[in-house]
């Protein structure tokens, strides 16, 4: 507290009527005669170290912002400086991570019965469900893609089931199925025949393209345990499998597959259907090049997503790998095992999809990147800024958006740009679709 006094004023002129006035106003009238002394020291110190102690947490506070602010931008300056190593980096460990997570390509040791475990080697993904059915003596009717290994599935079932493989592609009468007597009078016999009155795996190739007056005699051969080939009734084998593959349902032809014919749902219901796909897994670890399977099989998507009549089979995968390995060039290897024939306008489409794309700056100005490596982006996210200064009437900021939905494989760090003639130079992000 303050400390202080009261001086008595000398030589006062009180009025006349001062003695007879109330107390009260006597003390008030003489009170404003006075003089008080106040010794402020005190309240100065207090309100000095109140004073340092303010400035001395501003400038405290400062200096923590400012060192903030700089070790911020020493954090924008190395992301910057090493965005393209790091969009390498993670792409590197994005694909290790993903090769990981991949399933790897079925490998199968069979054992029926008493006889010796078979080492199938890699099979399709669906592969031990088509066995099991066949365990069970029922027909089975394989429905999928040109190229997806129906064939090669029905071989190695007949080797696990340990007995004899036979085909018969597409037929257009139905002597190529129960044979025929000829003019020495000596039967002419199949390998539907074989199949079915000695045991084996009967694989029915192409049914969708055979002609339905064929099919109604194979399907009167499935109906019964029996058959009428031209010398004699045969019984069906204990040991006899059937399997029909397909590129359709029976149900005719299709947008793909043109010259198929409608069968009839009598020999359709003779069996059980299994649709088999592409097993992309497979098809890589058979390619043994991971790069171009995955190129192909971007554009079989793309293709099918947008109804291209074009088959794009793992054999583009398989045969483009034996291609670029015995060093053809990739675009001649693209033309003759992936295009094959394909308008331009359609293939540069697919191409322009699959391929990642490069966003350019659309004009000179300072880029700010809004998104970073890796980042999802949807079709208009902004990816990033401009800002141009071209005098008072002509500055502002361009948002810089996405095309499409993808991830960001690269982003430029925050720089100027001073030229966009050079593409290079003015590239500022490259996105790959994924949608």
């Amino acid at each position: 507290m303050s400390k202080g006094k009261i001086k008595k004023p000398r030589n006062v002129d009180f009025p006349d009527n001062f003695y007879k006035k109330p107390l009260e106003d006597a003390i008030y009238q003489v009170v404003q005669t006075c003089e008080v002394e106040v010794d402020n020291n005190e309240w100065s110190a207090a309100d000095e170290a109140l004073k340092n102690n303010l400035s001395e947490t501003d400038e405290k506070l400062k200096n923590e912002l400012t060192s903030l602010d700089d070790k911020l931008k020493e954090i924008n300056k190395r992301l910057g400086d090493n965005q393209g190593n790091l969009s390498e980096d993670i792409k590197t460990l994005k694909a290790e991570i993903q090769n990981l997570k991949v399933r790897r390509p079925l490998e199968l040791i069979v054992k029926t019965n008493n006889s010796a475990p078979k080492d199938l080697g890699k099979q399709h993904l669906q592969f031990p469900t088509l066995l099991n059915i066949l365990a069970t003596k029922l027909n089975v009717y394989l429905v999928g893609p040109a190229g997806s290994g129906k064939t090669h599935a029905a071989i190695q079932v007949a080797k696990a089931l340990n007995v004899p493989f036979h085909f018969t592609g597409a037929v257009a009468s139905e002597f190529k199925l129960t044979g025929f007597m000829d003019a020495q009078g000596r039967i002419v016999s199949t390998e539907f025949r074989k199949a079915y009155e000695n045991g084996g795996l009967f694989l029915f190739d192409e049914i969708d393209a055979s002609y339905p007056q064929a099919v109604l005699a194979f399907n009167a051969a499935l109906a019964n345990d029996y058959m009428d080939f031209p010398d004699k009734r045969v019984p069906r084998h204990k040991d006899f499998y059937c399997i029909a593959a397909a590129n359709t349902y029976g149900q005719g032809a299709d947008r793909q597959y043109i010259g198929r014919n409608q069968l009839d749902a009598a020999s359709l219901d003779r069996f059980v259907f299994i649709d088999w796909n592409y097993d992309e897994n497979l098809e890589r670890d058979l390619a043994g090049n991971e790069e171009w399977s995955n190129y192909v099989q971007k554009a079989r998507r793309f293709i099918v997503a947008n109804k291209i009549r074009h088959v794009v089979s793992p054999r583009a995968s398989i045969f483009g790998a034996t291609l670029l390995s015995n060093g053809i060039e990739k675009e001649i290897v693209e033309n003759t095992v992936l295009w094959k024939g394909l308008d331009e306008a359609t293939k540069q489409k697919i191409i322009e999809y699959i391929n990642p794309k490069k966003i350019h700056a659309s004009r000179i100005g300072n880029f700010e990147p809004a998104v970073k490596v890796g980042d999802t982006v949807k079709e208009n996210d902004v990816i990033g800024t401009i800002s141009y200064d071209e005098g008072y009437y002509n500055r502002g900021t361009d948002k810089i958006k996405s095309p499409f939905q993808g991830i960001i494989l690269k982003i430029s760090k925050a720089r100027n740009i001073n030229s966009i003639e050079n593409k290079d130079f003015s590239t500022i992000a490259t996105i790959q679709r994924n949608d």
